[in-house]
């Protein structure tokens, strides 16, 4: 059975993406703030640059570091769900958080405390979602710095699966290793347990990796937790103003990360992960969910392959904040572009309004959108059976095939498009409600029907555990 499958870069571009990011390496390099770092690139045999903290490093050792990043990275939640990312396989993420809520009812608006609950519930409640990721933004109704402690609590209160951290500084990530610690410790996690959280360690485009996210790698390793490299060039900008020469420094710098983690730690797992943007040379604006991201994600899915190391990336969103036809065409073809080259974690289900803002129901019919991409990206089974020359057969010119064996057998399998979150009527139902209506009744059928999945002991910790934050202590009751 053939599959769908989607490529931009053929057999001998792939080959030259790869040498000229060899290239790069050797001749440009990457600069790091960071002395211990440094000293271990000069130790492996890189060119270091004191003064300017420049680190080129040679075709061969790119290749052996490359080489130590394991192909497969495990992952777990409080459910006791192992992610096997790489391969074939593939995960979902749900965001729970941006600067941004579509609210059904009131439009645009700003985040409140309700909406990291109502968001993790929901995250937890779909089947298709495997782990959750949390932006570090502010709600509006609880002060800072409360409201940053608040909206964790309240999000690993509701949460069983596992949580993707995206840490702005290093007493961020220390915090997030903290809490972490308290839940293992109350949930009986074992050290053979796999890694409850990943972690994410940015790079700066151009070619730039500061001291403080070496510090946030070197705690996600300390934890065994998986490393995502954050990589964010955009074109006209940080990024030569081609999409092929935006496409050649996001691989430099996802390497990078790949390559100063395995230079401290061999064997650890680091995704590849790339999410590059556009320059609105006009306005000078970032836009991060243009038609290039399409080509950006294949290519980035095609090199992360290519190099054998799991591939992470964003779902894909859109540039507006409406449910409306444009949404639709750019969030399914940024999924089909994920499922149909292999990304192994699908992340920001709920994601819109050019990566600024999101809505539970965008994370409903982004559902319903993947279900259609899988069930085009696994392909037609062209088996003797399926093609059916029997049931052709049996009958003949003018008959029908309502009865046939075929029809029996199949039903109710799965070999025609099916899915609970999209209008699947054609219209012969009076008053069939529209995608965006659906997916708001599931968001409050879940949030209304939910029961706590995190054991109370688990709770109780966490929220002990918080309790010492607060600057004020209303905020502990909220």
């Amino acid at each position: 059975m053939g599959k769908m499958l989607l490529q931009v870069l053929s057999e001998a571009e792939v080959e030259k993406m790869h040498e000229k990011t060899l290239e790069v390496f050797e001749t440009v390099g990457i600069k790091v703030t960071h002395a211990e770092a440094l000293a271990k690139a000069k130790k492996a045999g890189a060119k270091v640059d004191q003064v300017s903290g420049t680190v080129r490093f040679p075709a061969p050792l790119v290749n052996e570091l490359l080489g130590q990043g394991p192909s497969v990275i495990y992952e777990s939640g409080l459910n006791g769900e192992v992610m096997e990312a790489g391969g074939n396989n593939k995960y979902y993420m749900s965001l729970i958080l941006d600067p941004y809520v579509v609210d059904y009812e009131k439009g645009l608006r700003h985040p409140v405390l309700e909406d990291i609950r109502r968001h993790t519930i929901i995250g937890e409640s779909l089947k298709r979602v495997n782990a959750m990721m949390r932006m570090q933004y502010p709600v509006s109704d609880v002060p800072e710095p409360d409201c940053y402690y608040k909206t964790i609590e309240v999000f690993l209160c509701h949460h069983t699966k596992h949580t993707a951290v995206y840490p702005t500084s290093v007493e961020n990530c220390r915090d997030w290793m903290d809490v972490m610690e308290v839940i293992a410790d109350a949930s009986g996690a074992g050290a053979d347990s796999h890694p409850l959280m990943s972690v994410a360690m940015a790079v700066t485009s151009p070619l730039q990796i500061s001291g403080s996210n070496i510090e946030i790698m070197k705690m996600a390793m300390e934890k065994d937790c998986p490393v995502i490299s954050t990589v964010c060039p955009m074109a006209g900008t940080t990024a030569p103003y081609s999409v092929a020469g935006t496409a050649l420094i996001s691989n430099v710098e996802a390497l990078a990360a790949v390559l100063i983690t395995q230079l401290y730690k061999p064997g650890h797992p680091v995704f590849y992960s790339v999410g590059p943007s556009v320059t609105d040379m006009k306005s000078g604006h970032d836009l991060y969910y243009r038609t290039e991201k399409m080509l950006f994600k294949i290519i980035g899915c095609q090199m992360g392959k290519y190099y054998n190391l799991p591939v992470s990336g964003e779902a894909g969103g859109t540039l507006t904040h409406r449910a409306d036809v444009q949404n639709g065409g750019e969030s399914a073809l940024y999924l089909l572009s994920s499922l149909a080259t292999g990304q192994n974690i699908i992340g920001g289900l709920g994601s819109l309004y050019n990566a600024n803002g999101m809505s539970a129901e965008q994370i409903i019919m982004q559902c319903g959108l993947a279900d259609m991409s899988e069930y085009l990206e696994r392909g037609v089974d062209m088996s003797d059976f399926k093609l059916g020359v029997d049931s052709i057969r049996d009958v003949g010119p003018g008959g029908n095939y309502l009865t046939d064996k075929l029809t029996l057998d199949l039903l109710r399998a799965d070999e025609f498009f099916e899915s609970a979150y999209m209008d699947l009527t054609g219209g012969y139902l009076d008053n069939s409600p529209c995608m965006y209506e659906i997916a708001h009744r599931k968001a409050e059928e879940l949030v209304n029907s939910y029961k706590p999945t995190v054991p109370e002991k688990i709770r109780a910790a966490i929220k002990k555990f918080f309790e010492k934050k607060y600057q004020s202590s209303s905020v502990a009751e909220l």
